[in-house]
């Protein structure tokens, strides 16, 4: 059986985040959500119905690779996509391209008020060509009911990330009933400790068909909900890399900034 496992090249023209995709940045780590399309979200809900109904094959189960307590985890492969296998491809690609360009974009913004003509030309001048190579490195379902949760943990790729595909039947009654800040089902984002001004958590609401993508370093959680019928979500793995520079220079530009230095010091002197 081969598992879901993808290589993309991705040519974006700008750093600027495209009108579909929200950047979410509570605190350090930026966190992507955007919609996946109801052709991709009918696709994956006919995979859940045949997985969940069935007694897994061990090279289907996930179960026991996963540190979610949940009713049925399985790997989500090509066989099983099908025709559909490139609607999920792109959507991942997609967010996964979002997430690195949209923390270049952070940093820079910093970085760029600090920074000579030059160097920020040079930096400028390399967002107009990045060439992402992304490699999807596996997906899988969670199929989880009542009482089913996910202790805090992270990941080991780049970047991870979940999609929403089916909420239990009664949730929006259940958050409406809970007397405190709504939690059930939720997936929370943990970063830092808790202290004055300083935000730490980050919950949010899953919708059928919402999907966020952040640095799988990033603690998460998921809360178990009470109401009857499941939870259907996917959670995948990413690495990513720009195969040409963007915030790094190279060796000729470096010694370009030297010789920029040197102008700008004799301009200095010769003012005194």
């Amino acid at each position: 059986m081969t598992r879901m496992n993808k290589v993309a090249d991705t040519h974006k023209d700008s750093v600027d985040s495209a009108p579909e995709y929200m950047v979410y940045r509570p605190f350090g780590p930026n966190i992507i959500h955007t919609k996946m399309s109801n052709k991709l979200v009918d696709a994956l809900h006919g995979i859940f119905v045949k997985q969940s109904k069935k007694e897994l094959a061990i090279g289907e189960d996930n179960q026991y690779g996963l540190a979610g307590n949940n009713k049925v985890e399985f790997f989500i492969t090509e066989e099983l996509l099908g025709s559909s296998t490139e609607l999920l491809t792109n959507c991942l690609t997609g967010c996964a391209s979002e997430l690195y360009t949209s923390n270049i974009k952070a940093n820079w913004a910093h970085q760029q008020k600090i920074v000579t003509p030059k160097h920020k030309e040079i930096v400028e001048s390399h967002f107009k060509n990045i060439q992402l190579n992304v490699v999807i490195l596996d997906v899988w379902g969670n199929v989880s009911v009542a009482g089913d949760f996910n202790p805090p943990h992270r990941h080991t790729a780049m970047i991870s990330g979940v999609g929403y595909i089916k909420m239990p039947d009664d949730i929006e009654k259940e958050w409406l009933l809970e007397d405190h800040d709504p939690s059930s089902g939720m997936i929370n984002f943990w970063d830092g400790r808790p202290a004055l001004y300083g935000v730490h958590m980050h919950r949010a609401k899953p919708v059928v068909g919402d999907i966020y993508c952040f640095p799988a370093w990033l603690p998460h959680s998921v809360h178990p909900f009470r109401s009857k019928g499941e939870r259907w979500s996917f959670s995948f793995n990413i690495d990513i890399a720009n195969q040409n520079p963007d915030l790094e220079l190279t060796e000729f530009e470096k010694a370009e900034l030297r010789a920029e230095r040197r102008r700008l010091l004799k301009e200095l002197k010769n003012a005194e």
